[in-house]
């Protein structure tokens, strides 16, 4: 063990200490040979599982597509005991579960879906399983009693936060549950911290470590300087003209970036009328119907997908030779993790930006429009209130599912500015809000085998039900099981609500636990709801909210309209790369040449 063995630094020389980091090292290729078949790390991964094997609380800056979760899987592997993940998105959680499971290594989550039973079991899996190496929480979850309590019984090795930055009111993504992550620090004194995070300032990556509760300020990073992507800013009124041309010119697959649903759609028809493969996707279609777009994209049967921001976490396409945005995006941190899509095979790829005067007034306008004032924020909750049909005093730890597009009518506010509403609403705690729910519907039996065995053998729709789950799923008894309802009615020749009406009589009689699959947030209530009057606002976190905003709306304008400076080296410079060299291949280095 690497931070046993260097504990007594003292009385070890620089030959042994040497000598015993050669050798972890070497296990961790072997580990990584192992379950994830490469021979060796990418730069700056070796480096950052070096730190955390050393037992150094550790910033990791990777940009996006630079492996980040081999950093925290590699040393938790190495080591006897379990990692504890924190991520804020759901589906990214259940891929990387999967993905362990897949390689057969035992993996976990917990998140606010789960119902009691079945988070007794996860937890008592973690405590008393030696294989069990991961356990996924969302932030929501991390802060229950029942959470804490468990995880001071387990034996823990690391622990990992991803999207650190999510931690910093500074941020570009602030997430008030990231705010009491380091609550569980004391619980394992000893146990180092991995942050992750793809894009970070200098002052957001200063508040990370100091809101994890660092023993010492520790950054391993890799430059943002992406060598085979040149970025482009067009001042072009003919827009689709001049996708056309890059597509043909171009070739490969590519995305075209909007902020809103109906800019998508528009612009992917658009795309069709002049003979090119274009298809859009947004959070406003179905879930089907977007696993059946991004699969099309992927497999390069579309070669052109029209987005909003809803699309791209976690893609990881080789060949996107362009990325197109016909909006501005609301920071720099954000168009460059789109951008960065594009090249992901080394090769040249290409960042462009078609605008017009009148993109740039309209930004500031939805920038000035997306700042809500305290009499908003107090409205919509007052609306929230409403639309659950929460009486005063009532609703406390309570979770709903809640229809933004609903609450956006009702208030007036487009799904931005409410999003900053509900956000405060947070920060203040009297909310907890899980921003996207269940990708899929899930199930696991929490009844005896009799009692199935019982209910197998009746004649019945739910009966007949739940033999097609126990012959499609072999595990339900011993862990949830993500399933299709689709799949069910086909192999059982009925229709797919019947399925779900019968899943959802087996789950209310006791038999199992189903979890629906829904694209609706939830958000639970943490006090009672309160009149609106009383409710709290902190003057200190609007005044910061407020400023950061402003602050990064202004780094947006001025990338677009400096004519002056390489667009690569802004960037670098934005994210704390002062010392950037120009790229030579953006439109500004091109003209100078």
């Amino acid at each position: 063990n690497y931070t046993s063995s260097i504990s007594g630094v003292n009385t070890l020389n620089e030959d042994a200490i040497e000598y015993i980091r050669y050798s972890v090292l070497s296990k961790a290729r072997d580990i990584l040979k192992q379950w994830w078949g490469y021979d060796s790390f990418r730069p700056l991964q070796e480096d950052i599982v070096d730190s955390i094997i050393a037992g150094r609380d550790t910033l990791a800056l990777l940009p996006t597509g630079g492996g980040k979760s081999i950093c925290f899987q590699v040393p938790a592997l190495m080591q006897p005991g379990i990692c504890i993940v924190i991520s804020p998105l759901i589906a990214l959680m259940k891929d990387q579960v999967e993905n362990l499971q897949q390689r057969g290594i035992k993996a976990l989550s917990v998140t606010s879906e789960l119902k009691p039973q079945q988070l007794d079991a996860v937890f008592d899996r973690c405590i008393y399983e030696d294989e069990v190496k991961f356990l996924y929480l969302s932030p929501e979850r991390l802060k229950t009693d029942l959470a804490r309590q468990r995880i001071s019984k387990m034996k823990v090795n690391l622990i990992a936060v991803d999207e650190a930055h999510c931690i910093s009111e500074w941020g570009y993504d602030f997430r008030p549950p990231y705010l009491d992550i380091a609550e569980i620090r004391p619980l394992h004194p000893e146990v180092p911290v991995l942050a992750l995070t793809a894009s970070a300032t200098p002052k957001v990556v200063d508040d990370i470590q100091e809101r994890l509760s660092f023993k010492s300020k520790n950054v391993l990073r890799k430059s943002f300087f992406r060598d085979n992507l040149a970025y482009f800013i067009d001042w072009d009124e003919d827009k689709m003209g001049k996708i056309e041309r890059i597509a043909i010119k171009q070739g490969g697959s590519g995305i075209v970036y909007m902020r809103s649903r109906r800019g998508c759609e528009r612009i992917a028809r658009a795309l069709q009328e002049r003979g090119l493969s274009a298809d859009h996707y947004h959070a406003g279609l179905d879930t089907d119907e977007r696993t059946k777009r991004q699969q099309a994209w992927m497999e390069g049967k579309t070669q052109i997908i029209v987005a909003t921001n809803a699309f791209g976490m976690g893609i990881d396409k080789p060949d996107v030779r362009f990325v197109v945005h016909c909006d501005l995006p609301d920071t720099l941190e954000n168009y460059y993790q789109e951008c960065g899509r594009g090249g992901r095979d080394g090769k040249k790829a290409f960042a462009i930006s078609l605008l017009t005067q009148k993109d740039v007034d309209s930004f500031d306008e939805k920038v000035v429009r997306s700042f809500p004032k305290k009499e908003t924020i107090r409205s919509v909750y007052e609306s929230l209130g409403s639309l659950l049909q929460l009486a005063i005093g009532s609703g406390q730890g309570e979770t709903f599912r809640v229809d933004l597009d609903i609450l956006s009518q009702r208030t007036g506010l487009d799904i931005r500015a409410l999003s900053h509403c509900l956000k405060f609403i947070e920060r203040e705690g009297h909310i907890s809000i899980q921003e996207r729910s269940r990708f899929q519907s899930e199930v696991k039996i929490i009844t005896t085998h009799e009692s199935v065995r019982s209910l197998r053998d009746q004649e019945s729709t739910p009966g007949q039900v739940l033999e097609a789950l126990l012959r499609s799923y072999p595990r339900l008894f011993d862990e949830t099981s993500m399933i299709s309802e689709w799949t069910l009615a086909r192999r059982l020749g009925l229709d797919k609500q019947k399925v779900i009406d019968s899943l959802i009589w087996l789950d209310q009689s006791g038999h199992i636990a189903y979890a629906q699959a829904s694209e609706l947030p939830t958000i639970t209530f943490l006090e009672e709801r309160i009149p609106t009057k009383n409710l709290r606002l902190s003057d200190e976190h609007y005044r910061i909210r407020k400023h950061v905003l402003q602050e990064k709306a202004e780094a947006m304008r001025n990338y677009v309209n400096d004519t002056h400076q390489c667009r690569s080296r802004m960037i670098l410079s934005y994210f704390g790369e002062i010392e950037a060299e120009d790229c030579g291949m953006c439109y500004v280095c091109l003209q100078r040449k």
